[in-house]
């Protein structure tokens, strides 16, 4: 059976690793806009589950030694003042760039289509996916389809029309610092730092022992930038950290703005199915989440080792239909759930420390 991926990131690659796993599921496409060295996006935590995950779908790799591990989050006011110390299962901070570059070398017997860009597609009678049209007019013929074109999935817009993601009440940007002593300092500490009034934290951790990844979230609402250009994202940051710990500084210091990127984060609730027929929605396309849980690269890894195995005793076009069915009905729950605490670790973010402490920005 023919299996195309629309979408190449964390859910395609994931899908494409998986695949290899199963039974008569060795003709994969991968169709994927991106070219295979855009650098956009910076980091991930690997949690536990996201870890289990790659275990299974891609075990050549021993993920742990990928970046930095992650055992303990410090939760600060702005100053540094320790508010809570919680030790976590242990989790694994990677650069987006490595960590992709080592699921498309487990995905590298799929054939990858870069450059080209979702259209639309072809449905038969009975609603099953027969063809995804493309942008320049060409047609990719496929058996089963997987949707893993990210929050702005253009795949579940032609599925599920009315499935919006909300509007937008926190924005982030994320950085990368070229700071060895601070990544030496951080060691496996996750700290993030939390403005008195609230809608305001930065968080800090090493991803290896020279850089460290750092985001700013703040609220949406209270304050809007012009532009995403490095001099407005360090002029933003900069009139507002004046009194900050000294980590806080320091990364400022040894951060280079034109790599930057700023985020608007947005979630999605949960959706009827997750599949209609022969096509399965993955990842962000189906479950995009807030950043708070720290779930949504870690869900989309889960999403295909479940897939992998809900499709290994395919046999037929009725069989791939029932496997998305279960797929679905495993999977709900789950999103249901980071759904809610994603919108429960917003509110505590935004309210300010008098009315609420800090909340773990993490979920299993």
């Amino acid at each position: 059976m023919r299996s195309i991926i629309i979408g190449g990131g964390v859910a395609g690659c994931a899908i494409a690793a998986a695949l290899r796993g199963v039974s008569g599921m060795h003709d994969s496409m991968m169709i994927e806009k991106r070219a295979a060295n855009d650098p956009a996006g910076m980091g991930f935590i690997l949690m536990p589950n996201g870890l289990a995950a790659l275990d299974a779908i891609a075990p050549e790799f021993d993920w742990r030694s990928a970046g930095r591990c992650i055992d303990r989050v410090t939760l600060c006011t702005h100053d540094g003042v320790a508010l809570s110390d919680t030790t976590i299962d242990p989790a694994v901070c990677v650069s987006r760039e490595k960590f992709l570059r080592m699921l498309r070398e487990s995905a590298s017997d799929t054939t990858t289509l870069e450059g080209a860009s979702f259209e639309g597609l072809e449905r038969s009678s009975n609603g099953s996916t027969t063809a995804v049209r493309l942008e320049d007019g060409a047609r990719v013929e496929g058996d089963l389809f997987f949707g893993c074109d990210g929050a702005r999935s253009k795949v579940r817009t032609t599925l599920f029309p009315h499935a919006l993601l909300a509007p937008v009440a926190v924005m982030e940007i994320v950085s990368i610092a070229e700071a060895p002593a601070l990544a030496a300092r951080l060691g496996t500490n996750f700290r993030k730092f939390h403005d008195a009034e609230g809608g305001f934290a930065i968080g800090l951790l090493a991803e290896s022992a020279t850089r460290v990844v750092w985001f700013v979230q703040f609220d949406a609402l209270r304050w809007t930038l012009a532009n995403a250009s490095a001099e407005t994202l360090s002029s933003f940051i900069r009139e507002r950290i004046a009194y900050w710990a000294s980590e806080v500084t320091e990364a400022f210091n040894a951060t280079d703005f034109t790599k930057s990127h700023l985020w608007p984060t947005r979630d999605l609730a949960p959706l009827a199915s997750l599949a209609c027929e022969n096509l399965a929605l993955v990842g962000d396309a189906a479950h995009a989440c807030l950043p708070f849980t720290s779930q949504g690269a870690n869900g989309a890894l889960v999403d295909a080792m479940i897939l992998r195995d809900e499709l290994s005793a395919v046999c037929n076009d009725a069989d791939v239909c029932r496997a998305f069915a279960r797929y679905s009905t495993q999977r709900r729950p789950h999103h249901q759930r980071m759904f809610m605490e994603g919108r429960r670790l917003r509110a505590a973010f935004l309210a300010p420390l008098t009315q609420q402490h800090p909340v773990l920005p993490l979920i299993a």
